[in-house]
């Protein structure tokens, strides 16, 4: 049997002390920084939780298996002044204090007449360090991508990530041989897990490329057509998630992800798709354009 970890453990601490007395701590996991999100504990009062995921098949040394999490933390006053945290990933990477343009980040808007960050206020969040230089770097560089996306060549997508762990479907799955009798079914949509995918995340991209896999056999030769989309960094997308193109309603699978850094820094990603047939199982997912 292969070994993997089967917990995960999570520690925190309060930035910012806003009231004296004991707060409370609610710790949230999902399978995509969209949602939903299912609440683990609540009333927690220390500051570290263990996440026990042997019962969630979730291998977390599984490149294709992303885990994120988040914290409510709740002051004596009560719930109304609750806050979350920013949300994590299994790396511990912060995922939304990148950009302040970052989309899904209701916490950093760009304003209105302001083009570049405040300088005192970068100063402030990122030490003159090697490592904090290279954060300012990586956030100026993310901030220009998406101003370039969203005012020139963007198209709006809507990312469906994939499930990977949770409650196995009901309906086709055989956990004997631990594989679906249906690549159709309305429950699952062809992925053994309930529910097949997440919420959907609104992100931006824009068309890089296409290209042609010819497969040559000695009956026939059949093209195979892909498209290449530009992704921003985050949220990560993997094999098998799937890209909704709003405006048309076009549906693409993820064949592969490909990364592109500058300097070591991660700048975006490109994703090699197929676009589904409208008969798809995939177009049974209900979602709002």
């Amino acid at each position: 049997m292969p070994w993997h970890p089967n917990f995960v453990r999570l520690q925190w601490e309060l930035a910012e002390v806003s009231e004296s007395g004991t707060f409370n701590y609610s710790v949230e996991r999902s399978g995509s920084p969209g949602g939903p999100w299912t609440e683990l504990v609540s009333l927690l009062t220390a500051l570290t939780y263990d996440d026990d995921l042997s019962t969630q098949e979730a291998n977390t040394l599984s490149l294709a298996r992303d885990i994120y999490y988040r914290i409510k933390a709740t002051p004596p006053s009560g719930g109304v002044n609750a806050v979350y945290s920013p949300i994590i990933n299994l790396d511990g990477l912060v995922e939304h204090e990148i950009c302040d343009a970052e989309p899904g980040n209701p916490e950093r808007p760009i304003p209105q007449n302001q083009s570049e960050p405040d300088p005192q206020r970068r100063t402030t969040a990122f030490p003159r360090t090697e490592g904090g230089r290279m954060r300012l770097l990586k956030r100026k560089i993310l901030r220009d991508r998406y101003i370039m996306l969203s005012k020139l060549n963007g198209i709006q997508y809507y990312l469906l990530k994939k499930r990977h762990f949770g409650t196995r479907c009901t309906d086709c799955y055989d956990p004997n041989t631990r594989s679906i009798s249906s690549s159709n079914c309305g429950t699952c949509y062809g992925t053994s897990w309930e529910g097949g995918y997440y919420s959907p995340v609104e992100v931006l991209g824009r068309r890089v490329a296409s290209e042609t896999d010819s497969k040559i056999s000695p009956q026939s030769k059949d093209d195979v057509n892909f498209t290449e989309i530009e992704l921003l960094d985050f949220p990560r997308v993997d094999h098998g998630d799937v890209l909704i193109e709003r405006a048309h309603n076009i549906r693409w699978f993820v064949r592969k992800r490909k990364i592109v850094s500058l300097k070591t820094i991660l700048v975006h990603q490109n994703l090699v798709v197929s676009e589904l047939p409208r008969t798809a199982v995939e177009y049974k997912i209900a979602v709002s354009l």
